[in-house]
């Protein structure tokens, strides 16, 4: 076994000492032996993925000739595996066919249109990571999920929301749903404060199940979005993102 030396300065030290106690390490060099492993373990996961899911390069997708002008076109591996005439289209079938490889979307012969999206210790242990969707050199972090619809389990798709502190559904979604309201809060938007009324219902990540109140709103847009996820549903994982590899990845505690 090899002994790797290394200094910290004193205000360090006793915080890694302490750290050490909370976790309940036996002592600072299991504390410290432990943190490497996940970090090792952690950056492994990440390459791994990236050796089999690498990001959109243009010069590597070959787009045939018989695909029209105008044309949204699904990439996983650098490979068209879908096409479609609109983003919500293609998103759909990404997610459903490929959840762990979807890449992004481009267009063929025209830009997509620009839009922007204004809502308000981890280990590799248990953890998986997705591809942030890429549109037009944007990235959004979204994740399949499902919600049960009077006892039915339904897969959506959310974007993670980490300025929203409840869950949000959208209207569509909410209407296929009968559930009475439990309650009236305010709730604070970029339009203001607003009364909304509060629900609660299950939902689903994997097998987790979460009872977690949630509120509604049209959230119709160039997103195919059904969802914002809030942090009452972050909060039960870690979450970690990735800006430079453009992933993010979940930890089941």
């Amino acid at each position: 076994m090899t002994t790797i030396n290394f200094k910290v300065d004193d205000q360090k030290k006793k915080e890694i000492e302490e750290i050490a106690k909370i976790k309940g390490f036996k002592s600072v060099s299991e504390f410290i032996r432990n943190a490497i492993e996940d970090k090792l373990n952690l950056q492994k996961l990440i390459d791994e993925f990236i050796e089999k899911n690498p990001p959109i390069d243009l010069d590597k997708i070959q787009i045939p000739d018989f695909i029209p002008d105008g044309k949204y076109l699904g990439i996983s591996r650098n490979t068209i595996v879908t096409t479609g005439d609109s983003i919500e289209q293609v998103m759909k079938i990404l997610y459903e066919k490929f959840p762990e490889s979807a890449a992004g979307i481009i267009r063929k012969g025209k830009k997509i249109e620009e839009f922007e999206v204004i809502f308000s210790f981890f280990s590799a242990k248990n953890t998986n990571c997705y591809p942030q969707i890429e549109i037009e050199n944007n990235y959004y972090p979204i994740l399949k999920f499902a919600i049960y619809l009077n006892g039915k389990e339904r897969e959506i798709l959310g974007l993670v929301d980490t300025g929203a502190s409840i869950m949000l559904i959208d209207d569509k979604v909410f209407e296929e749903m009968d559930l009475k309201e439990i309650g009236v809060k305010s709730i604070l938007t970029a339009n203001g404060v607003m009364k909304q009324n509060i629900y609660r219902a299950p939902f689903k990540y994997e097998e987790e199940i979460l009872e977690l109140d949630f509120t509604h709103a049209n959230i119709s847009g160039p997103l195919p979005i059904q969802a914002l996820i809030g942090k009452n549903f972050i909060d039960e994982f870690n979450l970690i993102f990735l800006g430079k590899e453009k992933l993010f990845c979940i930890q089941k505690l």
